[in-house]
């Protein structure tokens, strides 16, 4: 993923140096109780309401404080907690003690550090995967950040949100590592917030013939899981299956047609003995006779095979009695 330009980060030999030369009117790290404020809101609106009870005739900043969050400091103006800041606010706006700003100053550097910790939310969040719009929205919202729009917008400018090329990664890599179909992936792809445009973007990238092989593959595995079925219930259960991981119906036909289910009348009827004496055992505890012999019927014909085998299967079971 491609990571903010350049001009998104402040120079790290300048910021250093501004850095250094405001240490000398700003306090060092204090984890006091008093300093443990790190960025709460609750205490942005204390701070706020104690202001507005007594307002003072100027604003002058009396402490700035680090917290124990990487590049983070706790601004206090006149006594008072104010509002927290990052340290390219506080050396852009040179937010040192003593300096006096005005009301709409105030207001201005309290957004500023709202966003910026909210942008910086949104890069944590981004670090692991890759994004959509929407899942981002949801975590500033769930992390109770307001303006979102500024935050979506320097994410889009410096191309950290593409819905676009989220769908075609998401694509790819579903068509090649998981086998699942086109289906499931637009739901898939609809649930994280795209919009059918950037979904049939994507879906360009799941060629038909890739498509057909994944259906192929999978359809063998099941298969292989079901030898010991009717040729009939091997059919369905891959059927099944294939319509599970949103495979087209065209395409499900086409693998199903070229799956080799056909059995010898031994291979058949070895796996019609094996399903047919599990049912017999179980219906034996509470059914007799020819209720027995109906319920197992029922069954061995509800799995598909044919009736002079399960007629056989019946005799022996009676020959046995």
């Amino acid at each position: 993923m491609q990571m903010p330009d350049d001009t998104e980060q402040t120079n790290e030999k300048n910021r250093k140096a501004n850095l250094i030369e405001l240490s000398d009117i700003t306090n060092g790290p204090d984890f006091s109780k008093d300093s443990k404020q790190m960025d709460d809101p609750a205490n942005s609106a204390k701070a706020t309401h104690k202001q507005a009870q007594s307002k003072p005739t100027e604003y002058v900043i009396t402490k700035v404080q680090a917290q124990k969050a990487k590049n983070r400091f706790n601004i206090y103006i006149n006594d008072e907690y104010a509002f927290p800041v990052d340290d390219n606010l506080l050396v852009q706006h040179r937010l040192i003690k003593g300096k006096t700003l005005t009301e709409d100053e105030i207001e201005e550097l309290r957004e500023k550090g709202e966003l910026s910790k909210g942008y910086q939310a949104a890069l944590h969040f981004l670090n692991f995967k890759m994004r959509t719009e929407k899942e981002i929205r949801d975590y500033l919202i769930d992390k109770d950040y307001q303006s979102l729009e500024p935050i979506i917008q320097k994410l889009k400018d410096n191309r950290l949100i593409n819905d676009e090329e989220y769908a075609k990664s998401f694509v790819r890599t579903y068509s090649t590592l998981k086998l699942e179909g086109p289906k499931k992936m637009e739901r898939a792809l609809a649930v994280k917030g795209l919009t059918k445009e950037e979904i049939m973007t994507g879906m360009d990238e799941y060629a038909y013939d890739l498509q057909v092989e994944n259906a192929r593959q999978l359809a063998e595995k099941v298969l292989n899981r079901q030898r010991n079925k009717s040729s009939k219930e091997m059919i369905q259960k891959v059927r099944e299956q294939l319509m599970t991981k949103g495979f087209e119906s065209d395409v499900i036909q086409l693998v199903l047609d070229e799956l080799d289910t056909d059995q010898t009348d031994d291979e058949e009827y070895e796996a019609l003995r094996n399903q047919g004496d599990k049912a017999w055992t179980r219906y034996a505890r509470k059914h007799k006779g020819y209720d027995l012999k109906s319920r197992t019927k029922s069954y061995l014909y509800s799995k598909g095979y044919p009736r002079e085998l399960i007629d056989q299967f019946i005799q022996e079971k009676e020959d046995e009695m």
